[in-house]
């Protein structure tokens, strides 16, 4: 799918006039599903930023906000975070994006490495991260240290609050708090990674109704609607055990996000300066 997602672009790109500089499988990985006429879209929206930015041809960066306006939305006009609010998005970014870059660098980490950050709000959103995918069979076949160090990215928004203004952090890392929740929560329960796996119950419960609907994307209500059974299992302490070891998994998880990121006070500090100063960075010019 890759291939022929590459193959479009190539296409499409050919009617335009694009720099040279530009990659396109880059956004053919990072952009799966998406359909030929959707990315003929992207072209074109690209070449009309290009044109509003008086640019002679399409760059990286007019690629970069057309995705961002075909995914996210545009620029909100008239809404400026203040000097406060704009230290907090910075800082929560960063946090997650180094956080991926430390854990890649010292630990061989297979997680995803940040491409792009944003304090410019967009659509619904005050700042925005943008990661490269992996290879599909990364996510095909997690294993337990991926999936911890991804829960370390997660928290390294939080962590980084805590590294730079100590226990006053903000919501501004909310979002990211309940992913890593959620996460956190899927790695006791339904893909039983941690030691020592729960038990949930005699064979019973295990039945399960015929029709599939997917993985949940949330953690609220019931571990027994997650798991779709007819009956509750026999272990009615369940999902207080399953509360108390996703909190002890987190816990564990945030102490080391903070160790690791107070290494690199110095740097984490700069990065937010340069990005107050910036507004949008990307990885490509490091």
């Amino acid at each position: 799918m890759l291939k022929g997602d590459r193959k479009f672009l190539k296409i499409h790109a050919s009617k335009v006039k694009m720099s040279d500089s530009v990659d396109l499988s880059t956004y053919a990985k990072n952009l799966p599903g998406w359909t030929g006429a959707k990315l003929a879209q992207l072209v074109q929206e690209a070449a009309l930023v290009a044109v509003r930015q008086g640019h002679a041809a399409i760059l990286q960066s007019d690629m970069d906000d057309a995705v961002d306006r075909l995914t996210v939305g545009p620029k909100r006009v008239g809404i400026e975070l203040g000097h406060q609010g704009q230290c907090r998005r910075a800082t929560t970014e960063l946090g997650v994006a180094m956080t991926s870059h430390l854990l890649r660098r010292y630990e061989n980490a297979k997680v995803e490495c940040c491409d792009r950050i944003s304090i410019v709000p967009r659509g619904q959103t005050l700042s925005q991260l943008v990661f490269h995918r992996l290879d599909d069979e990364s996510y095909m076949f997690e294993r337990l240290p991926q999936l911890m160090h991804r829960l370390q990215v997660f928290l390294g928004g939080r962590a980084a609050e805590e590294v730079i203004y100590g226990r006053d952090t903000s919501r501004a890392s909310v979002s990211y708090l309940a992913d890593a929740s959620w996460l956190a929560r899927k790695i006791i329960t339904i893909w039983n990674l941690e030691n020592p796996m729960v038990i949930h119950g005699e064979p019973p419960p295990w039945r399960k109704k015929v029709r599939f609907v997917g993985p949940r994307l949330d953690f609220e209500g019931s571990l027994y609607d997650d798991y779709d059974l007819i009956e509750p299992p026999i272990n009615f302490n369940l999902d207080d055990q399953v509360a108390q070891r996703t909190e002890k998994l987190i816990c564990d998880m945030y102490g080391r996000t903070v160790s690791l990121l107070k290494r690199h006070h110095a740097a984490l500090l700069k990065a937010v300066k340069v990005l107050l100063n910036q507004k949008e960075i990307s990885g490509r010019s490091n």
